[in-house]
């Protein structure tokens, strides 16, 4: 039996029509085989400001005291030059982006 959401996406390809994207700027983390279960449509976000600091040979998400380093099997790098996260639900209030960042994305650093 297939989702609504597949009938739909079924649909819209056999019109012609454009891939209907349901994860915004994050699609390329969904769209990856490789990454695609870091996290579900309301997810993955690009960052705030001072909420992951670099340490070292490390980043540093202050807010859940998790460390991230190049080469561990949570962190990737960024397709775009922005930082983003995947955040699971959180513990108290069950919502999304409030509990443990479950896959970091880093830009490459050009010099």
């Amino acid at each position: 039996m297939l989702s609504i959401g597949m009938v739909v996406a079924l649909t819209h390809l056999s019109l012609g029509l454009k891939p209907i994207e349901v994860h915004g700027e994050a699609e390329w983390i969904m769209r990856d085989p490789a990454i695609a279960w870091c996290c579900g449509p309301k997810e993955c976000a690009v960052v705030p400001e001072g909420a992951v600091q670099l340490e070292g040979d490390s980043w540093f998400v202050p807010a859940t005291r998790q460390r991230f380093k190049m080469g561990d099997p949570h962190t990737y790098w960024s397709r775009d030059r922005k930082m983003w996260w995947c955040r699971v639900k959180g513990n108290l209030t069950g919502a999304p982006m409030e509990g443990p960042v479950q896959c970091l994305f880093v830009p490459k650093l050009e010099f």
